[in-house]
């Protein structure tokens, strides 16, 4: 199975990823009743799901799901899911808690995701849908060379090739070509 390769735990500085348990279900559904949050993701309401039901509709829906900690505190979650081995994945980033926002822990937690994947040769493209009013989400995506696909009614269909891709690590640029070797 693809996933032996990849890491349990990906690290860089003070940032890492971890996968996530049951014990992180109370955490994610919080973050679930963020307004902006709700609305990135499509949903209209928070999501009322008992602790085992949010974890289990967690491990269902996403292949590999993380935890994004800060210093061994939860700040977000990063999962893929629809993945196609060796060819493409789609990707969820969330960091819930507003003050963390803006300051780069995302796009870490990206390029950490982003450079295993490579390494490994898990997929070499990712996917993102964005609402086409998410101008955040959207400047984020960009700025980590996402390009845009298509619209299809108010969702932007958004994408990276690994390959064509230039990666930020430890205060370096790389390109997709050179991240793993």
């Amino acid at each position: 199975m693809f996933c032996a390769k990849i890491p349990r735990f990906i690290e860089d500085g003070n940032i890492r990823l971890r996968p996530l348990s049951i014990f992180d279900s109370r955490f994610i559904s919080n973050g679930l009743r963020d307004e902006v949050i709700l609305k990135a993701n499509g949903l209209n309401k928070p999501m009322n799901l008992s602790r085992f039901s949010m974890w289990w509709w967690i491990r269902k829906t996403f292949v590999l799901a993380y935890c994004i900690e800060l210093a061994s505190e939860p700040i977000g979650f990063i999962g893929l899911y629809n993945l196609k081995p060796g060819e493409s994945a789609e990707i969820s980033l969330v960091i819930f808690d507003k003050t963390f926002r803006r300051h780069g822990y995302g796009a870490r937690a990206f390029n950490l995701i982003a450079q295993s994947m490579h390494r490994h040769s898990v997929i070499e493209k990712i996917f993102i849908k964005v609402k086409t009013d998410n101008h955040d989400a959207l400047l984020f995506w960009r700025k980590l060379g996402f390009l845009k696909i298509n619209t299809v009614d108010d969702i932007i269909n958004i994408s990276v090739d690994f390959n064509n891709h230039f990666l930020f690590v430890k205060g370096k640029i790389y390109s997709g070509k050179d991240v793993g070797r």
